[in-house]
């Protein structure tokens, strides 16, 4: 019987953090919450929950005077990922207002609680966030993202080999997934599901097209292939920044986020790989609210879920975009014959809409006996509560909260206004001027032909993404030029005369044909416009038929 058995707040206010269940222990590492100060630039905060106690505690930071050292410690991050192999915890990726994209590779030693940089060797993946990570024996596999240095979704396979420590770029066959980011990828038997995220209508790039995948793509890490999948009857609706985990060999998928219906979900589907079917589920009891952005770890039996954003329930609740971070704590149970004496005592206790008897071990619901607040005995053991006590001295001086938007996720109010945008974007030129020196750089020293190619085809991008811009600026420039002119005119006393569309066409052809003359190109490019127009020419042609 499925239920949700417990309901605890006061937890850590975390929102796109990563966690990873050791034991009965769950590892929370960075996220963000609204308010907090970003700009500075700290330690990851590393939070831990005792699903024995039902306790949170913070681990202390690394305080040490040695610069080498601080950089094995990860600063403080979001949309990164963390997986659990054997007694180390590894953290990859993930992004940060002041740093940006990270892609170094960092260890937690779950025993002594260190960090250090495991030295990795390979095609190490591109920085990037918003991907996902799943295990499979001794080895990672990062799918997906949004990649900071090339500015695109991905939808490459990256394989890291933690008995060697190397990086493999997997070239997939078949069908591959869309470019996607903040979608799932979780590891049932030898295979990879993959499900939801954030795509582009038109292809990696991200045009404020977004699409919505609700359909499975499936990974066979044996073959290196992507699999053709059947077409299913029930589909829950596509999202993004969900939770999925694997139980008894089927997937589960929780909550999420979907921008065009513009709503958040709390509801509970379970995917069976056997039969390739959907099934909603309903568990019993009160279940977390919508949201997006939370954590879901598996342990044992249950499933411990907390953390996230959903929208404001009241005015002035949220921040400046409607949404409220959340620092509760949810349990999932999948099998209530292992719940502890403490949860049963919750649940006894008014947390639960039904009362409860404990006899031998065994709980059976009776829905027509009241419920009755029991008193607590004096000799008794008490029970102590994870709520967080309100202060008695209030801050009631109001304090501008520091908000940190990205650009992907917000939606930025007034009219877009091109001058404005490229005058307070300018230093991106010199940006972009670097990284492509840096590229051109690796090019000349790289001695892998696929990494060569992926090279390649990045400073193509690049340059035609330069060459696209130029053409925009002088196109801007010649509409300023004639608005001039225009009141120019009107000043004058004249009647200003606006040029059509056609005759705006015929003005920047004109200039085409004088560029091409200047530069030498005009004859190839006639040439090639004669072969174009002869094969239009040849189609519209009647067939031959043979006698």
């Amino acid at each position: 019987m499925l239920r949700w058995a417990v309901h605890l707040e006061g937890g850590p206010r975390r929102v796109n953090h990563a966690a990873v269940a050791v034991g009965h222990k769950v590892y929370s590492f960075g996220g963000y919450c609204s308010g907090e100060d970003y700009e500075t630039l700290r330690q990851i905060d590393v939070h831990v929950f005792n699903a024995v106690s039902l306790r949170w505690i913070k681990l202390p930071p690394v305080w040490t005077n040695s610069r080498d050292h601080v950089r094995e410690v990860p600063y403080m991050r979001y949309g990164h990922s963390a997986v659990l192999i054997d007694d180390t915890i590894y953290i990859w990726g993930g992004r940060n207002d002041t740093e940006g994209a990270c892609n170094v590779l960092y260890a937690f030693d779950v025993n002594t609680h260190k960090w250090f940089t495991p030295k990795v060797s390979g095609m190490v993946p591109g920085a990037r966030d918003g991907h996902s990570a799943c295990v499979l024996a001794k080895s990672m596999f990062i799918f997906g993202g949004y990649e900071q240095l090339a500015d695109c979704f991905s939808n490459d396979i990256h394989k890291l080999d933690t008995t060697n420590m190397m990086w493999t770029l997997i070239s997939a066959k078949g069908t591959p997934a869309r470019w996607r980011d903040f979608h799932s990828a979780t590891i049932i038997g030898t295979k990879m599901y993959v499900f939801g995220g954030r795509a582009d209508r038109f292809g990696p790039f991200h045009s404020n097209n977004e699409i919505y995948c609700n359909r499975i793509k499936v990974f066979d890490t044996e073959t290196n292939s992507w699999l053709d999948s059947p077409p299913t009857p029930v589909l829950p609706e596509g999202r993004r920044s969900h939770s999925a985990f694997s139980y008894n060999g089927e997937l589960y998928v929780f909550g999420g986020y979907n921008a065009r219906l513009n709503r958040h979900f709390h509801d509970l589907w379970k995917f069976n790989p056997v039969s390739f079917s959907w099934r909603k589920i309903e568990p019993k009891g009160k279940g977390p609210c919508p949201r997006r952005r939370q954590c879901c770890c598996r342990v044992g039996d249950k499933i411990i879920l907390f953390g996230g954003t959903s929208p404001s329930p009241e005015e002035g609740m949220g921040d400046e975009f409607d949404l409220m971070d959340h620092s509760d704590l949810y349990i999932l149970d999948f099998n209530l014959s292992h719940t502890s004496f403490e949860e049963l005592l919750q649940m006894q206790n008014g947390m639960r809409t039904r009362a409860y008897q404990v006899t031998g071990g065994k709980k059976t619901a009776n829905p027509t006996k009241p419920k009755i607040k029991q008193q607590q005995s004096k000799k008794g053991p008490r029970e102590m509560s994870a709520k967080k006590p309100v202060p008695f001295l209030r801050q009631v001086v109001p304090v501008a909260k520091k908000v940190q938007r990205d650009p992907r996720f917000d939606d930025l109010s007034g009219e877009y206004n091109p001058e404005i945008f490229l005058k307070t974007y300018s230093f991106l030129d010199s940006i972009k001027k670097r990284e492509k020196e840096m590229i051109q750089k690796q090019l000349k020293k790289c001695r892998n032909v696929e990494q060569k190619e992926k090279l390649q085809q990045l400073l193509k991008r690049m340059t035609q993404q330069e060459e696209e811009q130029k053409k925009k600026q002088k196109w801007r420039e010649r509409e300023l030029s004639l608005k001039r002119q225009q009141r120019e005119l009107a000043q004058q006393g004249k009647k200003p005369f606006y040029l059509k569309k056609s005759e705006k066409r015929k003005l920047e052809l004109a200039e085409k044909y004088a560029e091409l003359k200047r530069s030498g190109k005009l004859e190839s490019f006639l040439n090639k416009r004669r072969k174009r127009n002869a094969i239009k020419d040849k189609r519209r042609l009647p067939s031959q038929k043979s006698l």
